[in-house]
């Protein structure tokens, strides 16, 4: 647990897995702890929706109807992606559920009389933003490619070479990087998904960090459209609340914990402080869920 203090309210950002039941027993323990007025988690208006929604092969269509309006076709494919990925996940794990904190804090929060807030970027903004992000990545591939011909085909080959050197000094260095942070912290090793979250849940702020520096040299535009920019975002609402006089319990990725603590320790918001949506959710019954 990571916390930040102000002449006001205070925000304790507690990082979770989504996936482990330890994530979600690690919230309740803290909203126990810390007693805040306001319990936030990184989920946005639609996630929340789809979230709470019956499980039930209607309501999937119905979800996946207001994706389709909501965001632009390249938005709707990778959205389209990651549930199937997501999908993947439950099947060869057995986990019902990727946002088992989420539901732990909301419940947590819900019981208790608690307010909840939701923080994190719309998904479509996220996921429209990504896409143009894969385009535009796409677009460059092809430019590259095509002067990497004229140079060979005009015999250029020391410029060829100096150019193919740097494009792929940084990505590979990050490539580097990444598998053999996976090795040290042994996720690399780990002979399961479900072993390789639990290798991940005992990772701290800092170390989960590593990884993302890494990334960062292989696919920038990745982590700056999925990690950096909605650590901004998110870090702008929590500032809110604190300057609102709220003690806060943040419920986030772990992803996200370093990068939401300096925003507020060091005040970097590109915008002013955002009020964020409370919410009201009753918790699913068990027969909704099945």
């Amino acid at each position: 647990m990571v916390h930040a203090n102000g002449d006001t309210g205070t925000v304790a950002l507690v990082g979770t897995v989504h996936v482990t039941e330890e994530s979600g027993e690690n919230v309740r323990r803290a909203i126990e702890r810390r007693d805040p007025d306001v319990v936030t988690v990184e989920l946005c208006s639609m996630r929340l929706r789809h979230l709470y929604a019956p499980n039930t092969a209607r309501q999937k269509l119905r979800n996946l109807a207001e994706s389709y309006r909501s965001l632009s076709r390249s938005g709707f494919a990778l959205n389209v992606l990651f549930k199937l990925s997501q999908q993947s996940y439950h099947d060869d794990t057995g986990v019902d559920r990727d946002d088992r904190d989420m539901f732990a804090a909301i419940d947590a929060a819900e019981s208790s009389g608690r307010r909840t807030a939701a923080i994190d970027r719309p998904i479509e903004e996220t996921l429209d933003e990504l896409a143009a992000v894969v385009r535009s990545g796409a677009d460059d591939t092809y430019a590259s490619t095509r002067r990497r011909a004229d140079q060979a085909v005009k015999g250029e080959w020391s410029e060829l070479a100096s150019d193919l050197v740097a494009d792929t000094a940084r990505p590979v260095t990050g490539l580097a990087q990444l598998l053999g942070l996976h090795f040290w912290y042994g996720t690399l090793t780990a002979d399961s998904p479900a072993a390789k979250a639990a290798v991940m849940e005992r990772l701290s702020p800092e170390q989960a960090a590593s990884f993302q520096h890494a990334l960062e040299r292989l696919a920038p535009g990745l982590v700056r459209v999925m990690i950096r920019d909605r650590d901004a975002y998110m870090a702008r609402r929590l500032e809110y609340l604190r300057q609102q006089g709220d003690d806060v319990v943040a419920v986030v990725g772990k992803a996200h914990v370093e990068g939401i603590r300096r925003h507020l320790e060091d005040g970097t918001f590109a915008d002013e402080a955002e009020k964020p949506p409370f919410v009201s959710l009753r918790y699913p019954e068990d027969d909704d869920r099945e």
